[in-house]
């Protein structure tokens, strides 16, 4: 069994739940941006939630299976639709489980709300493991290459249970609404340096800033309202960095590590975002508004 790629769109990454542990030889974890949309589209066709899912950016990815095949899309919200091997076309909820016939055909077009989609098939795909992930790290080049036109994907037997045609799990839950300039709400558990900013920091990391154009997987830079204080200006030794790292340069502009961050950073992190909240900057684009808040606790 297997989906032959016929257009992959802007970028289409294998992903799973990563490759944590690694730390110590330069490899960072990695695993799907949205971790809650990639384990809800596995649950929802019955696939062991350890295989890997296709993180699709902006939609346009088309696929065409060669044997009936059990499918779900999750994460950002768009226009999915089916074409059976006749021609006929039938547009699907995102988070619908979908029963594809042999030679029907699967298009996952440009989202109108968030980012990334997550495409799971019953038994996961069937790809070499590296370094006992399946997924793609832009940053260090490393695991299954980026899905490209003309590819073809197999499946495995990765099952984990029994699926429910037209069941519709909870989707978009990681794509925070925006209330006017409110602005998407992102949690941040304070430290480990917290105690290297005034107490006026926080304040500023209150107010509403915005997703700027330099966003990726490797992190997501904020325009803040204004920069957020520090109480010296110089860095610190190297440290290890963890996905959700609110770090501050001395720009006073945050940046978010996401999950391809470098293994270590010099700027000092003032917190780290609940596991949510990691998700949900995944799917934001450029221009959101945003705004910290800080909670003292730990991490969901």
């Amino acid at each position: 069994m297997s989906l032959l790629v016929l257009r992959a769109g802007p970028s289409v990454l294998m992903q799973d739940l990563g490759r944590p542990g690694h730390a110590d030889i330069g490899v960072t974890a990695s695993g799907a941006a949205d971790r809650a949309a990639a384990a809800t589209a596995l649950r929802a066709v019955g696939t062991d939630p350890a295989a890997a899912v296709l993180e699709v950016l902006l939609g346009g990815l088309t696929m065409q299976t060669d044997v009936p095949a059990v499918v779900a899309v999750t994460g950002a919200v768009g226009v999915v639709v089916v074409v059976s091997p006749g021609g006929s076309r039938r547009t699907a909820a995102t988070g619908e489980v979908l029963r594809l016939e042999a030679g029907a055909t699967l298009e996952i077009g440009r989202p109108d709300a968030g980012l990334r989609a997550y495409l799971a098939v019953r038994g996961g795909f069937d790809v070499a493991p590296v370094l006992g992930s399946r997924s793609r790290d832009t940053l260090a080049a490393l695991g299954p290459p980026p899905v490209v036109a003309g590819n073809r994907l197999g499946v495995g037997d990765l099952v984990a249970g029994p699926w429910a045609e037209g069941w519709h799990p909870a989707v978009g839950g990681s794509i925070g609404p925006t209330s006017g300039d409110v602005g998407v709400e992102l949690d941040v558990i304070p430290g480990p340096r917290d105690d290297l900013f005034p107490a006026e920091a926080w304040d500023v990391l209150a107010l509403t800033g915005h997703v700027s154009g330099h966003a990726d997987r490797v992190g997501v830079r904020i325009d803040p309202a204004r920069p957020v204080p520090r109480l010296a200006r110089a860095e610190i030794p190297s440290e290890g960095m963890v996905r959700g790292a609110v770090q501050i340069p001395a720009d006073g502009a945050p940046v978010v590590f996401g999950p391809d961050h470098p293994v270590t950073g010099g700027y000092p992190v003032i917190g780290v975002l609940t596991a949510r909240s990691a998700d949900a900057i995944s799917q934001l684009l450029p221009g959101t508004p945003v705004r910290f808040r800080r909670l003292r606790g730990v991490a969901d």
